[in-house]
């Protein structure tokens, strides 16, 4: 199936904040201006990697909105990792050492700590240079930290919401085939809603189908939906039972910032054999249809992501497909129009196959997803 380049994620992200091109804003310089003071540095830069190259959103020292390609840039390596990247002496780096600005502009020190945004992009970094060598202290390293989250969050408040409605329709997955079953899928991405949605094949073979949502979240609902999917698919390779502990690891900070949960659902299936391992975070909008009309709801009795206690381990379930078995997941959007998830198991019970459910439910959703798998 094919995956997002992540240099494209990252531009399509940038393009989405909309402040390229915007000149000089006092909010960035503030920023810039401040981290040059608490350092004793002669340049610092809010810097915003996109389409091979390196712009200066705001810098001090330097003139603004300048763009340079991205192998001359150090900041084109700090937005590879999580973690600040500190340069002591460009000249004892071979990955640095004949850039321009160390053999032109006698650059030798260099620290840079990469902005992200909600979904996990790093889209820049807030960096600091100096002519001489230097190093950085743990709590200097922290206060590069904090100042780089200041940015961050001024760089989330540009994102409006057609651009981050841009931003999700471009991460919905692409369409898979499974040996052996049908999947039929409605998505209809809103910039309000916060669902998170995602079906692919991992590398072993399985299916791996994924819904939730991030309510009561206003604006940054959909930007933290799509960090907690980037966290389920980070997680393809991973155990079930390691999958969740992780996700919540990863994401808990993000929520809690937001003073939101995430309910979520998240299934695999073995297609040699029908096998299908799952486990539900407070979402419990999933329910298997047997071929013979009766029904099981696929819920448990965890909390949502961001509720669950970190010394209660989470319950996951398992069921076996059989022949004309039926499974259906949605997030609440979908339901507008059929009622509750009894409603939408019975018209699953009566339609004859994935795909007239789906166009069933099409004409009434407002937004949301519906994913249904049929085993033949």
């Amino acid at each position: 199936m094919t995956q997002l380049d992540p240099a494209a994620h990252r531009s399509a992200v940038v393009e989405a904040l909309g402040v390229l091109g915007s000149g000089p804003e006092e909010r960035f310089d503030r920023i810039t201006r401040m981290t040059q003071e608490a350092f004793g540095v002669p340049l610092t830069f809010l810097n915003l990697v996109h389409d091979g190259l390196v712009t200066a959103q705001s810098t001090q020292g330097w003139r603004q909105g300048g763009s340079a390609p991205a192998e001359q840039v150090f900041c084109s390596t700090t937005v590879l990792d999580d973690e600040p990247m500190v340069v002591p002496d460009a000249t004892l780096d071979p990955r640095f050492a004949n850039l321009a600005a160390v053999t032109e502009q006698g650059i030798r020190f260099y620290a840079g700590a990469p902005l992200s945004m909600l979904d996990g992009t790093r889209v820049g970094t807030l960096c600091i240079m100096d002519a001489q060598p230097r190093t950085l202290s743990a709590a200097d390293l922290d206060l590069l930290r904090d100042l780089a989250r200041w940015a961050e969050r001024e760089l989330g408040h540009s994102i409006e919401d057609d651009r981050v409605r841009r931003v999700v329709d471009g991460l919905v997955p692409e369409p898979v085939s499974v040996p052996g079953h049908d999947l039929h899928v409605l998505s209809l991405p809103s910039a309000d809603a916060g669902d998170v949605a995602d079906w692919r094949v991992a590398r072993d073979g399985r299916l791996h189908l994924t819904v939730g949502a991030i309510p009561s979240a206003g604006s940054a609902s959909a930007l933290l939906a799509a960090s907690v999917r980037a966290a389920v698919i980070a997680r393809t390779d991973v155990p079930m039972e390691d999958a969740f502990p992780g996700l919540e690891a990863q994401v808990a900070a993000d929520l809690s910032v937001a003073d939101s949960v995430g309910s979520l659902f998240h299934l695999r299936l073995d297609p040699t054999t029908g096998q299908v391992e799952y486990g539900d975070a407070g979402h419990g909008l999933a329910a298997l249809v047997r071929a013979d009309g009766s029904t099981v709801a696929l819920r448990s009795n965890d909390l949502p992501v961001g509720l669950q206690p970190a010394t209660t381990p989470r319950t996951p379930g398992s069921l076996q497909l059989a022949s004309g078995d039926r499974i259906v997941l949605c997030t609440d959007g979908v339901l507008a129009g059929t009622g509750d998830l009894d409603a939408l198991v019975d018209l699953a019970r009566t339609t004859a196959d994935g795909a007239e459910l789906v166009e069933h439910v099409r004409r009434t959703a407002t937004h949301g997803t519906l994913l249904v798998l049929t085993r033949h």
